[in-house]
Formats: C-alpha cells, structure tokens, sequence
C-alpha cells in the first residue's frame, strides 16, 4: 500500500478508531504511540552483482512500558503527526508504506500493509510479515540465468558443510565442567 492511500483512507474515516493486528490475533496495546514516520531509502547491491535502490515509509509504532489508559490514537490523531513531520519536511506519498513495531513477544519488525479492515468504529490496519528473497534468483527468466545465479539449482559437486546442529553442539561446554 502506498503511502497516499493509507492517509487518503484515514481522511476518510474520520474520527475512528486506529488498531494494528501485527499477527493473527495479537495485536498492538490500544495505547500505542507512533513516534517517528521515515523516509526510508535503500540503496543495495545484490548477490548477482545488481545495484537496486527504492524508497519506503515507515510508522514506527510504540507501546510505554507503563499502560496509559487514557492514551489513544485515532485516525484524525495519525493525521495530525503526518501533518507535523510534513512541516518538517515531505512524507514520500507514492512509496510503499511499513510499520515497524515489536514488543517482548515479538521481535521489532518491518511489516507491509495486508488490509485494512473498516468495523464502522474502527480501522483494523492488517500487518503481515515479509520473507526475504534473492532477488538475481527473482529476475533470472532463462534456465541458464537461474543456474548463475548464486542461489540457483545445487551443484553437482557436493561441498562441504557444517550444520547448526555440529556447531551447537561443538559449543556446549557448561562453566564449571573443565572443558573450557
């Protein structure tokens, strides 16, 4: 979702209530705080030697550690802290919008935008997490493409490898034992 439809859809239902299910089922403390929006601009080189750059926006969402009963954001309230960061300077409206939040049940993550769910009294903003991808594995059309690509079909030749299980178990001298 980009960054305009998600303010367009906030002017439009005013007044509501503004709640972020992060999982299935669990969502952000009614009391959370957006505390800073981002412009956020990448600029990478992929694995296939391939330089990508775009542009996000991300809402960080909080929550105090002391609950705040009284505290609430509405949609007018998430308009209102667009209007301040834009005085300062211009929130990117035809960019992807994320929300970054995490609590001590969930690690902070950035989340794109599922749905958003209209209950009459309130906006249900949908979050769903991303997966990581290769992108040379991606934009490769041909089968001589994908095997160039550096995480394209396996090898033939096997190669040695070391498994997290060898390493864990490598590491597990107990303090005190005489192993270490």
């Amino acid at each position: 979702m980009k960054t305009k439809e998600f303010t367009k859809i906030l002017q439009e239902n005013p007044e509501k209530a503004l709640f972020f299910e992060y999982q299935s089922g669990q969502y952000v403390r009614t009391d959370y705080h957006i505390t800073e929006i981002k412009n956020v601009n990448y600029d990478t080189v992929d694995c296939g030697g391939i330089r990508n750059q775009w542009s996000e926006v991300h809402i960080q969402l909080w929550e105090n550690e002391i609950p705040e009963p009284n505290h609430a954001v509405d949609s007018d309230k998430a308009l209102k802290i667009f209007d301040v960061v834009n005085k300062v300077r211009e929130t990117y409206p035809d960019t992807e919008i994320k929300f970054e939040y995490g609590n001590s049940l969930f690690p902070t993550a950035v989340l794109p935008v599922h749905n958003i769910k209209d209950t009459g009294i309130a906006l249900i903003v949908q979050l769903t997490p991303d997966q990581t991808t290769c992108k040379a594995k991606d934009r490769a059309t041909t089968p001589e493409e994908k095997a160039d690509a550096c995480c394209g079909p396996v090898s033939e030749k096997p190669k040695v490898r070391v498994s997290l299980a060898s390493l864990q178990s490598a590491n597990s001298c107990e303090p005190g034992s005489g192993c270490c």
